[in-house]
Parts: structure tokens; sequence; C-alpha cells
């Protein structure tokens, strides 16, 4: 038989680190067209076409993937909660 061992507080910490990444993501998105404007003027407009694509694509990927991780978060987070829980009724249970 093996064993699961679970750190319900580092559940947590991994849950709200996830959620402050989706919000740097956001923060990045939402300003794609301010980054495209700083290399407007950088001297070649390859440099220029290719960092607009690649802040176009960037831009969809990252809002492809931050449902699932805003669910994972939330997930991560309400084990976290629910195994605290558990041990507190488990130790209430046993009278402490």
């Amino acid at each position: 038989m093996s064993w699961l061992e679970v750190d319900p507080g580092l559940l947590a910490i991994v849950g709200e680190r996830l959620t402050a990444a989706i919000e740097v993501v956001d923060q990045v998105k939402d300003e794609r067209d301010s980054l495209k404007g700083l290399v407007s003027d950088c001297g070649h407009p390859g440099v220029h076409d290719a960092s607009c694509e690649f802040l176009d694509q960037w831009a969809y990927g990252v809002g492809c993937l931050k449902d699932d991780a805003k669910a994972l978060a939330d997930m991560l987070s309400l084990a976290g909660r629910v195994y605290l829980d558990m041990e507190t009724q488990i130790a209430e249970s046993f009278g402490g």
C-alpha cells in the first residue's frame, strides 16, 4: 500500500501563485498594443513585424490557457481548504 501525503498549505500557495501569474498574463495581454508601439521605431521593419506577430500569437496562446489555469488554481485552493477542514474535523472527533 502506498500513501499520498498532501500539504494543504502548499496547495493553497501554488493556487495563489498560479492566480498571480494569470494576473500578469492579463496585464501583458491588455498592454499588447502599447508594447507594439514600443517596437515601432526599432529601425528595421522585419524586427517590428516579427515582434508584433509574436505579441499577437503569444496573446492568443495565453488566452487559450488562461481559463484552464484559472480552473486549476481554483481547484488547488479548494483542495487545500477541503484537506484542512477534513483534518480539523478528524482532530475534533478525537477530542482535540
